[in-house]
């Protein structure tokens, strides 16, 4: 595998294929936090000056050694539902395995929650790439309900877009749309329509979220390029009031979320969540 020093975030891996790029970062993480074309500019957030950062009670009680969380920015693998361990101070060294067709990204084992975190990247011939995320319970006791939270975190000027489900349900509900605290439905970034949903990043100092369910490809358009994900939509039950797409921006960012559904997961017992990358020019 062939490495570079990367910014701030020190030693990364280095997948190159069909004229574009990603880099994983393996000092801390892990993290992909570059994508785009070879040569190009990246559609992911890089938070080059530590803005976006998490310190708290929690972290300073139980996690004394390791340092706080910072969000480092790229696409990043979380569990939700969101408690104060899902931030988790993910600040060390990754354990890499190639096999033929992927690489695994292995982060420490978290004391707090139990889990081992695995970011698969199997990256194809024209660029695209199929990112597996996985959970591992390596405690001894059956975890908490949970679900994979996958997280890609979009630079300024993104704009995503978000299907809203079609099927013809009759007399019952077909799609859901799910607000936090903080979410202003008169927000300009915010346009919602019949069949699809728009977030687009703009410079405001507010907060704003969206969660809901499709079953339909998500895309993001980004300095002139549009990245889109894909992945299947399993049976079960959801969090967030049962959402498997969640939509937040800010200031200085967007990000485009997927989840899996919850399972309690018992001594060795896993959670898979696998989406589908592709990037073109536009």
């Amino acid at each position: 595998m062939e490495f570079e020093n990367y910014k701030i975030y020190g030693r990364c891996a280095v997948l190159r294929k069909g004229g574009k790029k990603m880099l994983v970062t393996v000092d801390v993480g892990p993290r992909i936090i570059f994508y785009g074309y070879d040569g190009g500019e990246n559609i992911f957030f890089e938070d080059l000056n530590d803005t976006i950062n998490r310190d708290s009670a929690f972290i300073k009680e139980n996690l004394k050694d390791k340092g706080i969380w910072h969000i480092y920015g790229g696409h990043r693998l979380w569990k939700s539902p969101e408690y104060e361990d899902t931030y988790y101070p993910d600040n060390s060294p990754v354990r890499i395995v190639e096999t033929d067709d992927k690489t695994d990204f292995i982060s420490e084992d978290e004391s707090t929650t139990g889990l081992r975190k695995i970011l698969s990247v199997q990256m194809h011939d024209d660029g695209n790439a199929t990112v597996t995320h996985t959970l591992i319970n390596v405690s001894d006791t059956v975890s908490d309900e949970l679900a994979v939270w996958t997280l890609s975190v979009m630079d300024k000027g993104a704009k995503a877009y978000i299907p809203l489900p079609e099927e013809d349900t009759g007399l019952l509900p077909n799609r859901n749309l799910v607000l936090w605290s903080y979410t202003d439905l008169k927000d300009d970034r915010f346009t919602l329509e019949n069949n699809y949903i728009e977030v687009e990043q703009k410079n405001r100092p507010s907060a704003f979220k969206i969660g809901v369910f499709t079953n339909k490809e998500l895309s993001v358009s980004i300095k002139n390029m549009l990245f889109k994900m894909s992945r299947e939509t399993k049976e079960g039950r959801y969090s967030d009031y049962s959402c498997n797409v969640e939509c937040y921006t800010c200031d200085k960012m967007l990000e485009i979320e997927t989840l899996s559904p919850v399972k309690a997961l018992s001594p060795g017992s896993s959670i898979v969540h696998e989406v589908k990358w592709s990037l073109d020019k536009i």
